[in-house]
């Protein structure tokens, strides 16, 4: 896990996003553990809470500010579109993670979220980010490219999609009501996918087989979406593994070697195996 950054970085960083307020007014700063590529803080000032994202390697994609301008996205105080560093206001609640949904709770979820993604501000495009993941990695699972190889996923729709949708990206906010019950965090990957990307996402960071991604898929549609048949949702579950392990090892190659992503090469690798 990333140590924290020195204070006095931290505070020159909230200096240059927010240089109205003054040193004396930054009663806490807080380091949260849990992120695998940025740093993330808690900031206390006067009496509200805050949550600062220091990025460190290459800046976010220019389109992610459209996607923070949503309602169902944290509430941003201050970003900085050339490095990246991001003040958002703190969200009270738990993470699915901590709080997981039932698989209908979490279908009608998934509806609300691509209803209100716009389409065509950036396009994901699996196969040249599994490629390039592939090219930077400096030591890969034979079976995992064979995999990637015969697989040949190609989105059937195209929606506004997250693409990083896992429980520890959506929080189950306190006290709202029901159109805004959740708020979904990391929005760097978004753009165009096909939305059962998404959805195989965050079932397989809630742990879920078949059975309940099935279930899953059954109140997504009710949404007015397409229904997908058992080929079609295991072929993504294939796809959305490749992309975890792919990111894992590409990570390890840049010098981000820590357990928990020496952990997920090992866990989607093994996964894949249940799926070939």
């Amino acid at each position: 896990m990333p140590r924290p950054l020195n204070e006095p970085v931290v505070r020159e960083i909230l200096t240059a996003l927010m240089p109205a307020w003054g040193p004396h007014e930054v009663r806490r700063i807080e380091y949260l553990t849990g992120g695998y590529t940025n740093r993330n803080y808690r900031v206390e000032v006067q009496d509200q809470a805050y949550v600062l994202r220091v990025v460190e390697g290459t800046a976010p994609r220019h389109c992610e500010r459209d996607y923070l301008a949503l309602d169902v996205a944290p509430d941003v105080v201050a970003y900085d579109p050339s490095r990246g560093h991001l003040l958002t206001r703190w969200i009270p609640g738990q993470v699915l993670a901590d709080s997981p949904p039932s698989p209908a709770e979490a279908g009608e979820y998934l509806a609300d979220l691509h209803a209100r993604i716009p389409l065509g501000l950036n396009r994901y495009d699996f196969d040249r980010e599994i490629t390039g993941m592939f090219r930077r990695a400096s030591r890969l699972d034979p079976a995992v490219q064979a995999c990637f190889e015969a697989t040949a996923w190609r989105p059937a729709t195209w929606r506004g999609c997250h693409n990083d949708l896992n429980p520890w990206n959506v929080i189950r906010v306190e006290g709202e009501e029901s159109s805004t019950r959740f708020r979904t965090l990391d929005w760097e990957s978004a753009g165009d996918n096909d939305p059962l990307f998404d959805l195989v996402g965050l079932c397989v960071g809630l742990g879920w087989g078949m059975e309940h991604a099935r279930a899953c898929h059954d109140a997504y549609q009710r949404g007015g979406t397409g229904i997908a048949s058992e080929t079609r949702l295991r072929d993504t579950f294939r796809a959305f593994l490749i992309r975890e392990y792919a990111w894992a090892v590409a990570q390890l190659a840049i010098g981000n070697d820590r357990d928990e992503i020496r952990a997920q090469v090992a866990t989607s690798r093994d996964a894949l195996a249940d799926w070939f």
